[in-house]
């Protein structure tokens, strides 16, 4: 997954703001600071901090399916 759509996934930003953040030099991807927001990430194998602290996908998304007889 690019790197600034799972910074929009976590809750930062949007994607044009986190490539943004990235563009400032504030993402860090394993301790290196990530420079181009086309950088690809794996969730779970890849550390990524904003601004020294780390960053992690909020809560899956659950979908709830209502049935309504009329």
């Amino acid at each position: 997954m690019r790197l600034q759509r799972y910074l929009a996934l976590c809750g930062v930003a949007s994607r044009r703001k986190c490539e943004a953040l990235i563009a400032a030099g504030r993402v860090r991807v394993n301790g290196a600071v990530a420079d181009r927001p086309g950088t690809t990430v794996v969730h779970g194998a890849d550390r990524v901090e904003l601004d020294g602290r780390p960053v992690e996908p909020e809560s899956e998304t659950v979908c709830y399916m209502l049935h309504k007889e009329s």
